[in-house]
């Protein structure tokens, strides 16, 4: 019983300086790093300097933190297991290292998952060892049964545990009893809980942090990329440039990708969460379809003018529409700080993004006009047609008014209450009933 009570201290322990860790510890070496490289570097020699740069540029923080923490995860939970006599600690250290996601809530819930699969083939193991005994088609039958019991599950690479546990079990040949088994179980039970304490400090974020970031980080890249197809339209541009943003423009998939990725895990994590309500992350889903729409009238753009330059006796991009795209370009920008900033609601008006967007309505009905006047190829007005429908449409995702985004628009799940959600409620329940009292 003591030793159950020093490792739940233990891991208590190791939660509040995980949490520490990544709340005070994290930002004060953040900025303590920051504003020491910018005292130190003016004097470093050049040579150092480039050095430096090249050992950062290859090296990947997330990965760095992946394999610090999981490490680390191991080891604990390999000493937790083998301060409580749990046989196979090595179980606990498998099932740590697996369970290590970049939330507390993936971290809980793949864990879960395991757990259920990996009892559900340890059961399969013993049943089929003690029915049949241990012959090479009932090894066959428990390795696939944990398998097929992991895919089920949709565990990915961790489903290759589940076997591998199960068949672990049969080291102990006659030895084998039901404690046995129990000691197993607890050891997986244990990696669990020591993956979730310390998975927080892999991603280095909160998930409405890292939801705010592949947002913010996506319309920034949208912004890069009009202002480029802006400044082409204005000065001219090679067929080698138009391919080349044409493929940035389909590179813009991967971002979208990863910020689908965060938003869907924040709102997974919402749906459980004490301190995190549902509502703030609907925003968040809104602001992810605006972008979605925009990746793909930004890659119809990239498209018209890769096509104007590279199929022979077409029509030109008029440089008109360099402004127009500018403009696009600033809009998406503002909206990329907007996005990043964490007291500030992205579907509320924002001044400067409001003006900007005002100004991209208007421009590519004043655009028009002028192409209209100044020149009169039919393959212009309509290659113009088409650019400035696709820029009117980014701005009415940005506005939120265009009714596209309406279709589809997923329906919040009911989940547990925040804390910030059901506090408020609790004091003013608390109010009318002392006001009741002294009345």
């Amino acid at each position: 019983m003591f030793e159950w009570l020093v490792v739940a201290g233990g891991l208590a322990l190791c939660a509040v300086v995980a949490t520490l860790l990544r709340l005070k510890v994290r930002p004060a070496v953040h900025s303590g790093y920051h504003a020491m490289h910018a005292r130190v570097r003016p004097h470093l020699p050049e040579r150092l300097r480039r050095l430096t740069r090249w050992c950062l540029d290859r090296i990947d923080g997330a990965a760095a933190r992946t394999v610090l923490v999981s490490g680390t995860a191991a080891g604990l939970a390999w000493f937790a297991a083998n301060l409580l006599h749990l046989s196979g600690p090595v179980i606990a250290a498998i099932s740590a290292t697996l369970s290590v996601q970049i939330s507390s809530h993936a971290s809980v819930r793949e864990g879960t998952q395991r757990l259920i699969a990996t009892v559900a083939a340890i059961g399969g193991a013993v049943g089929v060892w003690h029915f049949f005994g241990l012959h090479w088609w009932s090894i066959a039958v428990i390795a696939g049964g944990g398998l097929a019991a992991g895919r089920l599950l949709r565990l990915g690479d961790g489903a290759v545990a589940v076997p591998a546990t199960s068949l672990g079990i049969l080291v102990a040949g006659s030895t084998l009893t039901e404690a046995f088994v129990w000691q197993r179980v607890a050891a997986t039970a244990l990696g669990i809980v020591v993956g979730a304490i310390l998975s927080p400090l892999v991603g280095g974020e909160t998930p409405i942090e890292r939801a705010r970031d592949r947002l913010a980080h996506l319309s920034a890249e949208i912004a890069l990329l009009l202002g480029d197809l802006g400044a082409g339209a204005r000065g001219g541009y090679s067929r080698d440039e138009a391919a080349a943003w044409l493929a940035r423009s389909r590179e813009l998939d991967e971002d979208l990708a990863g910020a689908v990725t965060a938003v869907d895990d924040l709102s997974k994590q919402a749906r459980w969460s004490l301190t995190t309500p549902v509502a703030r992350v609907v925003p968040l889903q809104q602001t992810l379809r605006a972008l979605e729409h925009g990746v793909h009238q930004v890659n119809s753009v990239a498209r018209s003018m890769f096509d104007a330059i590279a199929t022979p006796m077409t029509a030109g991009v008029p440089e008109q529409i360099g402004h127009v795209l500018t403009t696009a370009a600033e809009a998406f920008a503002a909206h990329a700080d907007l996005v990043s900033d964490p007291d500030t609601d992205s579907t509320k008006d924002a001044g400067h993004l409001d003006d900007l967007l005002a100004n991209l309505r208007e421009a590519p009905r004043r655009t028009l006009r002028t192409v209209r006047s100044e020149l009169a190829d039919t393959g212009v007005l309509v290659l113009t047609g088409s650019i400035m429908n696709d820029v009117d449409r980014m701005a009415g995702s940005l506005a939120r008014s265009a009714p596209a985004l309406t279709v589809g628009e997923p329906t919040p799940e009911p989940g547990i209450p925040a804390v910030s959600e059901v506090l408020p409620a609790v004091r003013r329940l608390w109010e009318k009933r002392r006001d009741n009292t002294a009345a």
